[in-house]
């Protein structure tokens, strides 16, 4: 698996980026939003390196109509 969309956890809502990433580093958890077996399902920083994933783009914003993206490989947002 490439890529996962993931959105805030547990009621957490976030207006910039820098924000997540913050948040990303401190190893807090996100909700998987992408359809499939894993839709649902809470990921952390901790799964994703385990995982093999390349990106995560997190939804975030008023109705989270705003995106970012992870760069799990190169370990920074962009």
């Amino acid at each position: 698996m490439f890529e996962l969309t993931i959105l805030p956890a547990y009621g957490r809502s976030y207006n910039s980026k820098a924000a997540i990433w913050s948040d990303w580093i401190a190893g807090k958890d996100f909700q998987i939003a992408s359809p499939g077996p894993h839709h649902g399902r809470y990921i952390n920083r901790e799964d994703a390196d385990r995982s093999g994933l390349a990106c995560l783009m997190v939804r975030y914003g008023k109705q989270l109509q705003k995106s970012a993206s992870i760069n799990l490989i190169r370990g920074r947002m962009n």
